[in-house]
């Protein structure tokens, strides 16, 4: 056995590294296999990882990426809560669900167990998935009427469940009391025990063959080369101040008996050096409503953003975390202090701050040309959560959770148009639900299942398309649907550098339709032929009956797209309308198209029309005259995305057009320089219809060429947004 852990050899340093990751995989092979809960099997609704003895995240699984730092974070809370009393020893297991002990919010379920290697404590590792229950007051425990935490199920601070390597049935009968679903939630503990064991026999196979010390050392020295990694990446980009917001339409449930009010995620990314820091302090106050989300959902979201974007190639652990400076006061919708209500957190104020992160990371990144290809649109921005309760055949009520609504559209690049329904950006392994299983399962007949045309973000290169679904009630009793989505009057998935904002959430509900007797005549008739009453319907729309013959038809969000759109280049535009992904409608609507008798794009014609709107585009006049800038040499420095570069020019740094017009100078705003449309029709841009009346949108456009170079979405009114501010000369 080797324990001298002061120098280890690469050929050594490789293989425990590669048999951590292996422990990770096979952790959440474990946890998967036992569970079959839809949340684990098919939104991969989980995460598994190793922790040093301090709880630092040594390895973790990739699945959903939030659960990084809320991982740590849980690990940490047993350690300070319960090192004392009752002790942690061999054998033992802590469950956590409470959102300020580290979890995301109720729903997220974690079990953390120290391995012990001799009578030392060698590690630690743990397991969490989203449970489909844990009370509350809505089936689901998404409790969007909630106006404070006691009202939306159990939430435990760490608490033993495993002594001793026996399970306390006394605890784990206090869980199942607690939730509808006891026999899924039976199952998933018993997965999250199994991942636990998995690991602790796996790690302690390592420690006996390599020595505890050389585990803990590979352990430690991975964290440190992640850190390093990150650092050094972060010291070739330029120094920069980002600033993102995120809206938040309504808080709730009550906002369905009170004046919508929409809520804003704030951040302000500075990068310096090697080092980042993020800071969400113009956010608003925490609402009175679910959608808030506790220190850990903020931290979450961070993280979900951070490790594909400028972390793609280094391990993914603690070392990630270190370059990081996280400002938030307390009492904000991302950093609610308890009892602020949060069941809805992970989906609603959480999400938002992956989105800002993403935005500013990626912003962050398209200056950099070695970067700019790992830049991304924003993802889709939140799903619309659809959980359905019936009565089962023998009378007892059942919940289902319908995963359809993660199968969106991705994010466009510069390089490339976005994934079609790659899936949420936070989930590394999505598995789509086969339309069987859920019929199966769930009292639903599937009328249409696909992927819906317009709904990526138009571009240059456009955002990739959802998948969406329309349902009707089959073989179930007293059946209750709950709906709530944010996305609904606000474009959430917006675009970069010109694209436009992908779908919004859109639902549709027949009551009282004719669907069941034109299927019995064989006919699968369209949402817009049938007969019935269709309510209107709200974002957050809560609790309804869902009858016999009612059908609901839903879209999810969808990721923006890149560039201007009048920029797409004929060949792939024809290829979207032979392909459905674009309509002929939106073609000539958004992309300035020409089509001919046939059906096919006039390319003649199309270019004289994109010439004439970006002549238009040119006629507004700017609120500030072009600089002029002095005669002579121009070198670029980088990029600013791929219709904007940095230059210099007569010993100072000029944002410049690709065309070579200069906007402005590198050390202040370019918008107030640029030809401005403000829009209040959501339409002119996409698929969307509705818009906030606290909304408007702006397309900034080169007043020399027409290139669109931002549509941005603010408060009307508002002032210019000033996303990329250069602090210093330094190129990528």
């Amino acid at each position: 056995m080797t324990t001298d852990a002061t120098d280890i050899d690469p050929v050594t340093f490789e293989v425990i590294r590669h048999r951590l990751l292996a422990i990770t995989d096979e952790q959440g092979a474990t946890l998967a296999a036992i569970s079959g809960s839809t949340h684990v099997v098919e939104a991969s609704d989980y995460n598994v990882g190793l922790y040093l003895p301090d709880g630092s995240v040594a390895a973790m699984g990739r699945t959903i990426l939030s659960h990084a730092s809320s991982m740590a974070a849980i690990t940490r809370s047993v350690i300070t809560d319960c090192a004392g009393d009752p002790g942690i020893d061999p054998g033992d297991m802590f469950i956590v669900n409470d959102p300020w002990k580290g979890t995301v919010h109720a729903q997220d379920v974690g079990l953390i167990a120290p391995i012990f290697f001799e009578g030392e404590l060698l590690a630690w590792t743990g397991a969490m998935c989203h449970m489909v229950d844990v009370g509350g007051m809505t089936p689901g425990s998404f409790c969007i009427d909630a106006t404070d935490s006691y009202q939306e199920g159990l939430q435990m601070p760490p608490t033993k469940l495993v002594d001793g390597g026996r399970i306390r049935t006394d605890v784990w009968n206090l869980i199942l009391a607690h939730t509808r679903m006891a026999p899924t939630v039976n199952l998933d503990l018993r997965a999250l025990v199994g991942a636990n064991n998995t690991a602790i026999r796996a790690m302690t196979a390592l420690a006996d063959k390599y020595g505890p010390g050389t585990v803990r050392k590979v352990m430690a020295n991975l964290i440190e080369l992640s850190e390093r990694r990150l650092r050094d990446r972060l010291g070739r980009l330029p120094d920069a101040r980002l600033h993102s917001r995120a809206f938040l339409d309504n808080d709730g449930g009550l906002a369905r008996s009170t004046d919508n009010v929409t809520y804003v995620i704030d951040l302000v990314l500075s990068k310096r050096g090697d080092s980042l820091r993020f800071d969400f302090s113009g956010s608003s106050p925490q609402a009175a409503g679910y959608v808030n989300c506790a220190h850990s959902g903020m931290m979450a979201g961070i993280a979900a953003a951070l490790l594909p974007t400028l972390a793609f190639d280094a391990p993914w652990n603690e070392g990630l975390f270190k370059p990081l400076d996280v400002h938030c006061p307390d009492g904000l919708i991302c950093n609610a202090s308890r009892p602020a209500a949060v069941s809805g957190g992970a989906l609603e104020a959480g999400w938002l701050v992956e989105m800002t992160a993403t935005e500013c990371l990626s912003k962050l990144a398209a200056c950099s040309d070695e970067l700019l290809r790992e830049a991304q649109a924003v993802p889709a921005g939140g799903p619309d959560k659809f959980v359905l309760t019936g009565a089962a055949a023998d009378g007892r009520r059942q919940t289902y959770v319908i995963m359809d609504c993660l199968a969106t559209g991705g994010a466009a690049y510069a390089h490339r148009d976005g994934a079609w329904t790659q899936g949420q950006h936070n989930i590394e392994r999505q598995r789509i639900s086969n339309v069987e299983a859920v019929e199966m399962d769930a009292p639903l007949l599937y009328l249409w299942r696909g992927l819906v045309a317009d709904s990526g973000g138009a571009g240059r290169n456009r955002g990739g398309m959802s998948m969406g679904a329309v349902y009707t009630v089959h073989g179930g009793r007293d059946v209750t649907a709950l709906n709530s989505a944010h996305g609904w009057e606000v474009p959430n998935s917006v675009g970069i550098f010109g694209g436009y904002p992908g779908a919004q959430n859109t639902r549709t509900v027949v009551h009282g339709s004719d669907v069941k007797s034109r299927l019995a005549a064989g006919e699968v008739p369209a949402v817009d032929d049938l007969s019935g009453d269709r309510p209107v319907m709200r974002g957050r729309q809560g609790l309804y009956r869902l009858g016999d013959d009612d059908v609901l038809a839903t879209v999810p969000q969808a990721g923006g797209g890149w560039g201007d759109p009048l920029d797409r280049s004929v060949e792939a535009l024809q290829g979207d309308l032979a392909f459905g992904a674009v309509t002929p409608e939106a073609a000539v609507r958004v992309y300035g198209a020409v089509l001919g008798d046939d059906g096919r794009i006039d390319e003649a014609a199309t270019a004289a029309r994109r010439r004439d709107l970006r002549n238009h585009r040119r006629e507004r006049v700017p609120e500030r005259a072009l600089p002029t800038v002095p005669d002579g040499p121009r070198t670029r420095l980088h990029p600013m995305g791929d219709g904007l570069e940095v230059i210099a020019a007569a010993g100072r740094r000029w944002i410049a057009c690709g065309c070579g017009s200069v906007l402005s100078s590198a050390d202040g705003p370019w918008r107030p320089h640029a030809a401005l449309e403000t829009t209040y029709d959501v339409h002119e841009l996409g698929h969307a219809t509705r818009l906030s009346r606290e909304l408007e949108l702006r397309r900034y456009a080169c007043p020399s060429c027409g290139r669109l170079h931002a549509t941005d979405v603010v408060r009307r009114g508002g002032e210019h947004p000033d996303d990329i501010r250069l602090l210093d000369g330094r190129a990528g």
